[in-house]
């Protein structure tokens, strides 16, 4: 199963794009729910009827607990771009843990608040398309693309003494990332027994980021 966040401009892209690849057989036999608050947002209107596609009228991030309870380790969550940090919220619940702001000064091209302790971050210093796998070779710079962001996260956050739970959102199929469900699973008891744990949900160029204090910690 394929989990699209979100059932607005970014979930009916991510849904016409995994459709292309279910159809092509790339991901044959998946079938998608598209998850949003709102029962007559975009994807609904656009893909009602659609074969292998279903939809679920949720708050996301209940959505997600219920997702992570119980389905199976071979399931894909796809994020939205411009949604909450669902994982870092998801990841805090489990471990009734006190949210904190994550450290500052990434030295990055991009590095901007939200609006609720998390830190967005881009080691890109332009607009990317939504297109975008992330090739090796950068088409904006003619070269090589030198980092991996999810990597500089994870050694930043060594180097703090943080625990690092980064969530690889990666390239599934036709230029949409996806963090697999048993990565998610796996970081629960990983991070339980840390005193600070720095959550990130990150592609190879950008990342939303959140700390995390968990309760066994205090």
């Amino acid at each position: 199963m394929l989990a699209v966040i979100g059932g607005g401009y970014f979930g009916s892209y991510h849904t016409r794009q995994l459709l292309k690849a279910v159809g092509k057989g790339s991901l044959a036999g998946q079938t998608l729910v598209v998850v949003d608050r709102d029962p007559a947002c975009a994807a609904t209107r656009e893909f009602a009827g659609t074969p292998g596609v279903r939809f679920v009228t949720a708050d996301w991030l209940n959505f997600l607990r219920e997702l992570l309870a119980s389905r199976s380790s071979s399931d894909y969550v796809i994020p939205a771009p411009l949604a909450p940090h669902l994982l870092w919220e998801w990841l805090a619940g489990e471990l009734a843990a006190v949210r904190l702001d994550p450290p500052r000064g990434w030295s990055l091209p991009y590095e901007q608040p939200g609006p609720g302790q998390e830190l967005y971050l881009s080691a890109a210093g332009w607009t990317c398309p939504a297109t975008c796998v992330e090739p090796a070779h950068c088409p904006v710079l003619h070269g090589p693309r030198d980092w991996d962001l999810a990597d500089v996260i994870t050694e930043r956050a060594l180097s703090l003494g943080y625990e690092p739970v980064v969530f690889r959102c990666l390239h599934l199929a036709n230029g949409v990332g996806a963090v697999g469900v048993g990565e998610i699973q796996d970081a629960v008891p990983r991070a339980a027994s840390a005193k600070r744990v720095l959550v990130a949900t990150s592609s190879r160029c950008h990342a939303a980021v959140g700390a995390l204090q968990p309760k066994a910690s205090r």
